[in-house]
């Protein structure tokens, strides 16, 4: 069962890829020096989803907790998989 530290950790990413996205928008409507100023937004918070990816990936090898398992790996059964919610279908082979 995933801890309550994971969903807070799903939560972070949530909002770094919606901040993403929002930038990543601007971007369309943005010209000459505004255009930079809204690529740079667009790159932090590019960097933002990055990290809170490899944070929510590591957290969830280390603490195991979404797989049903412990951080030593006993009990270890499929329940939910970040990197399938992350990844989709590119995390799957034969796509």
């Amino acid at each position: 069962m995933p801890c309550e530290k994971w969903r807070e950790m799903v939560e972070r990413y949530r909002g770094a890829v919606n901040s993403y996205n929002e930038a990543a928008k601007a971007l369309g409507t943005a010209q000459g020096p505004a255009f930079n100023e809204s690529w740079q937004l667009v790159e932090r918070a590019r960097a933002r989803c990055t990290r809170d990816r490899a944070d929510l990936l590591h957290h969830e090898h280390v603490h195991a907790c979404a797989e049903g398992g412990d951080a030593q790996g006993s009990q270890r059964r499929s329940s939910v998989r970040t990197e399938a919610l992350v990844l989709g279908d590119q995390g799957q082979s034969g796509g």
